[in-house]
């Protein structure tokens, strides 16, 4: 009789168990996994053209120590200051471009155009 009772009480603790660590997973909320946020690469040359949503500059390539050509489009997303939009960049414009490759292509989140002070000389 006494070897009933503690099987019983085995069983009993390891049903017990079994509740308690499947409350625990029920009240326990999933973590999503972490959202990885693409840091922009920068660029800055200056405006060579625009044609459409793309804007080619001359920009200083650090690793082979010579200036070269880099093309950038723009979306709907791409945020200007100093200029309304692309359409306003022009040929021979300081501009500082924050930008993510995507499928190869360099898209500008953000261009600014720097602008001559008023009443500054152009060198």
């Amino acid at each position: 009789m006494k070897r009933n009772g503690w099987i019983a009480a085995i069983f009993a603790l390891g049903f017990i168990g079994v509740l308690s660590m499947r409350a625990l997973a029920e009240e326990t909320p999933a973590v999503p996994p972490a959202v990885e946020v693409e840091e922009p690469e920068y660029a800055f040359g200056t405006a060579k053209s625009v044609e459409g949503d793309t804007l080619v500059i001359n920009e200083f390539d650090y690793d082979t120590g010579e200036e070269k050509e880099a093309t950038y489009w723009v979306d709907s997303k791409t945020e200007y200051d100093n200029v309304a939009s692309l359409k306003e960049v022009a040929a021979g414009d300081e501009v500082d471009i924050d930008y993510l490759v995507k499928d190869g292509k360099k898209v500008a989140v953000a261009i600014s155009v720097a602008k001559p002070v008023e009443g500054e000389e152009g060198e």
